[in-house]
């Protein structure tokens, strides 16, 4: 089981590989997982978020983490980092 169970649910359930054809951009995933999503399951993937910011991984491996828990997206594709992307997503869940 994960570390991160309630962040792995959404990353693969949200950001699966066919997230492009349901979204179209990554901010419409997660404006549509807080719409739809009950309080308790948006608080635990915000306490996930606060917990794998607090292990400080280096780029690389935050990449590996985040993809190792079901992320298929990729924001360092499309010029940002994996570091900042995190920020976004803890700032979008507070």
């Amino acid at each position: 089981m994960s570390d991160f169970p309630a962040l792995e649910n959404f990353l693969s359930a949200y950001f699966h590989q066919d997230w492009r054809v349901e979204h179209d951009a990554p901010d419409a995933v997660v404006s549509y997982f807080l719409d739809s999503e009950a309080d308790e399951e948006i608080a635990a993937v915000r306490d996930d978020l606060a917990r794998l910011s607090a292990q400080e991984l280096d780029e690389g491996a935050l990449g590996e983490r985040m993809r190792s828990l079901g992320c298929e997206y990729d924001p360092t594709r499309e010029g940002s980092s994996w570091r900042d992307w995190l920020a976004m997503l803890r700032e979008r869940f507070a």
